[in-house]
């Protein structure tokens, strides 16, 4: 999936930019597919970003997107420096999106992403998955206990006290073995009122290792719809490594 996407949805205007990073440094979580484009080599590594920055710098002047999105399979702060300064004119006076595990994540961070890519506004987004903490870290392996989930609600109020243009949004993934839909429901309702935004995410499944994916009712994918921010039903774009996800296997 690496490379450069434009989409017209519900948040307007976006570029996504989808760049290749190192193995990501947590690297446990039971269903992520990242870790089939990702590197240990520099120079490849560098080539590849190089290359992609470049035809984003370039759509992003014809096009004008209202927002710029950044990730590499990871967390933005486990990308090399010399891409992130790369990365500085794709960002400036944009609204600015990166992901992050939560741990990567406090008031100097942000202070930092505020000063090296100088966003109109910057979004951090933050994979929690489900408000159920034995899912979220027995089935999904994100070794996120709710303590994390909380930290990082209040210091979304702080940023806000202090008047900082970044937002907070997590994402909501559904359609997986283990994760029945009133969870889903339930994990929407206290998202939204957590979070500045709410990503919801179709699950694919890429490997035989991962967990299966299961249909989506009529009603859950309605609610969704009427109640999340954005909805990521997944598609021809869905190619990992040459390898498409599926919903039904």
């Amino acid at each position: 999936m690496l490379g450069v996407f434009r989409y017209e949805d519900k948040l307007g205007r976006r570029l996504v930019v989808i760049l290749q990073g190192y193995p990501c440094a947590y690297g446990k979580c039971t269903f992520c597919p990242f870790a089939l484009e990702q590197t240990l080599h520099p120079a490849k590594l560098f080539e590849a970003n190089s290359r992609i920055i470049g035809e984003a710098l370039k759509v992003k002047e014809s096009w004008g997107p209202e927002r710029v999105a950044v990730f590499n399979g990871g967390s933005i702060h486990e990308l090399p420096y010399k891409v992130l300064e790369d990365l500085r004119p794709l960002a400036s006076g944009t609204v600015f999106e990166v992901e992050e595990r939560s741990e990567y994540v406090d008031i100097d961070s942000v202070r930092r992403l505020l000063q090296l890519f100088e966003p109109r506004r910057l979004v951090v987004r933050i994979g929690f998955e489900t408000v159920d903490e034995r899912i979220r870290n027995e089935v999904l392996g994100k070794d996120m206990p709710d303590t994390e989930l909380e930290r990082i609600y209040r210091l979304r109020l702080e940023t806000r006290r202090m008047g900082l243009p970044v937002e907070f949004w997590t994402y909501l993934l559904f359609g997986m073995e283990g994760i029945p839909e009133e969870s889903v429901v339930r994990s929407l309702k206290a998202f939204k009122r957590m979070f500045d935004g709410v990503i919801a995410i179709r699950y694919r499944r890429y490997s035989p290792s991962h967990p299966r994916p299961v249909g989506v009712s009529r009603g859950l994918a309605r609610i969704l719809e009427e109640h999340a921010d954005l909805v990521d039903w997944g598609g021809d774009q869905w190619v990992i490594a040459g390898r498409q996800g599926s919903a039904q296997k």
